[in-house]
């Protein structure tokens, strides 16, 4: 079934930018192996300064099942083409990573390798520097490991206080954009001191009969308490991505598929 897309425009503010200063970053989660020429095009009229992949762009492997990355390695093929990528690993990834069979984890190495050749950066657990309008910013990639995803039908189990800091060091110095492909994160990277969190996994709810409210979450969890937008933890701000594809439960209602836009911009004075 074909579902709509939309495009949806945040602004963050930064201190050190100048006035008329934007940096757009592309957020994308949850292509889960679909078609994606629709989401090229979209991003080739936005034109984002760089594109931040937040996990479960694959399928992972279910018994007899193989992975299925097809579509998900000629997506990010051609995004590597037009604009600077920046992944991490989502629970699919984990679980093909983690695999039993060992014909399956060398798959995924194979994977990433065919990704790096393509100068997609894979943060997982890394933090780089990059430069905005002039200014430094990190950007930090978290990818706990895939027992943190457990438990997530009896509630959202926030991840464990220090795991960002126990995976990534301490928090460097300057405006730190962090990507981890569950919002159960947010709490920890906000102690930690990241100002930006962009995720995805929630798939907007999947159903939404209201503009704020999304039924169910994965492991069928019945109304998550994160679903899809922007969300405020302290001094953190994090952005929610409905996604892209679909998976175990094909089914989207009042729920498009989602691009956002993380437009970075001069904050306000005093800020």
């Amino acid at each position: 079934m074909r579902y709509p897309y939309e495009d949806t425009i945040y602004e963050i503010p930064v201190p050190g930018f100048q006035p008329g200063d934007r940096f757009r970053m592309a957020l994308l989660a949850d292509l889960h192996n679909c078609a994606f020429d629709e989401v090229l095009r979209r991003l080739d009229e936005a034109r984002p300064e760089l594109v931040l992949c937040a996990g479960d762009m694959i399928n992972c492997p279910r018994f007899p099942r193989k992975p299925a990355w097809d579509n998900a390695l000629s997506f990010y093929r051609e995004l590597a083409k037009r604009f600077p990528v920046y992944a991490v690993r989502g629970n699919h990834e984990e679980r093909w990573k983690d695999a039993k069979d060992e014909s399956l984890r060398e798959g995924y190495e194979a994977f990433c390798g065919e990704l790096s050749e393509m100068k997609i950066e894979l943060l997982d657990n890394r933090i780089v520097k990059i430069k905005a309008c002039g200014t430094a910013l990190n950007l930090a990639g978290l990818s706990p490991d895939r027992f943190s995803y457990r438990g997530v039908a009896k509630g959202m189990r926030m991840l464990p206080k220090g795991t960002a800091e126990s995976l990534l060091g301490e928090k460097p110095e300057g405006f730190t954009v962090a990507v981890s492909h569950t919002p159960n994160t947010i709490e920890d990277l906000a102690a930690w001191g990241a100002d930006l969190v962009c995720s995805g996994h929630i798939h907007g709810g999947i159903m939404r009969p209201g503009h704020k409210t999304g039924l169910i979450g994965p492991g069928l969890q019945f109304l998550p308490p994160y679903t899809k937008g922007r969300y405020q933890s302290g001094k953190t701000t994090l952005l929610l991505s409905a996604g892209l594809g679909e998976h175990s439960l094909p089914v989207r209602i009042g729920n498009p598929r989602q691009i956002i836009y993380a437009d970075l911009t001069e904050a306000p004075h005093g800020l």
